[in-house]
């Protein structure tokens, strides 16, 4: 669900706003509507939206106005205008879209997914890079451990302790995380997401499919294949190529 407001000196014009998107664009809550784009400053400093629709000529100041006070832009601006004589400074602002007035359904529609798009992919961004952030490496593996780890997940971020991790495991393109308290957690990043990231945390792929947290590493067994056993007793298949490299990494903790 994106956060919208509507911004435009005609209450006729908003109120046609209004209803087009709400009877089109379930994604969307409209959480504010402002015939005074001084109110509607004041609105967004206090309470930033993910979406503006913004008319151009108002009184006492125009939308470009509004904007340039606001300076930094961390937000989606689609100009609802009658004037389309302004597209190129429109668009100089960064807007994501120019729509004339009367405003086609199907325009305002297309807008809005775009809007959406845009917005899902600097949440992906944002996530990512605390995702990275979390996971750089530190000196440590024991102490690492300690440290959290950022989570993706539909309604946000799950944050979790790293000591916590027991395995981590391939779905299709999606992996599992497993923890100690018999848990699991589906996060929509394939496996390769978390490889080498959470090596300096005490993790290592043991198998094309499967992670193991080496802190939780019990016993090694050569017994019809090669396997870890974890402190919450399951087995984990290893690959033959990885026996080494496992072996000296659990030497050295």
């Amino acid at each position: 669900m994106i956060k919208i407001y509507l911004i435009d000196d005609e209450p006729e014009s908003i109120q046609i706003l209004s209803s087009l998107i709400e009877v089109s664009c379930p994604n969307v809550q409209i959480e504010g509507k402002f015939t005074d784009p001084k109110e509607a400053l004041i609105a967004i400093r206090n309470d930033m939206p993910d979406v503006i629709l913004l008319d151009i000529e108002m009184p006492e100041m125009t939308g470009f106005e509004l904007l340039r006070q606001l300076g930094k832009i961390d937000f989606e601006v689609i100009f609802v205008t009658a004037h389309n004589d302004y597209a190129l400074n429109a668009f100089q602002l960064s807007a994501l879209d120019y729509i004339l007035k009367p405003v086609d359904p199907d325009e305002l529609v297309k807008a809005i997914e775009k809007a959406e798009k845009a917005i899902s992919q600097k949440r992906d961004a944002r996530q990512f890079q605390i995702m990275k952030e979390l996971l750089e490496p530190k000196n440590n593996v024991r102490k690492n451990q300690e440290q959290n780890i950022a989570l993706p997940v539909f309604e946000g971020l799950s944050y979790h302790q790293m000591s916590s991790i027991v395995r981590v495991e391939a779905e299709k393109n999606y992996c599992n995380f497993f923890f100690d308290d018999g848990t699991d957690l589906l996060i929509s990043k394939n496996i390769g997401t978390y490889d080498s990231s959470l090596d300096a945390y005490g993790f290592m792929r043991v198998h094309r499919s499967r992670i193991v947290n080496l802190c939780k590493v019990s016993r090694f067994i050569r017994q019809d294949g090669l396997f870890v056993e974890m402190t919450t007793s399951e087995k984990v298949e290893i690959s033959r190529n990885k026996k080494d490299e496992l072996l000296e990494r659990l030497n050295k903790l």
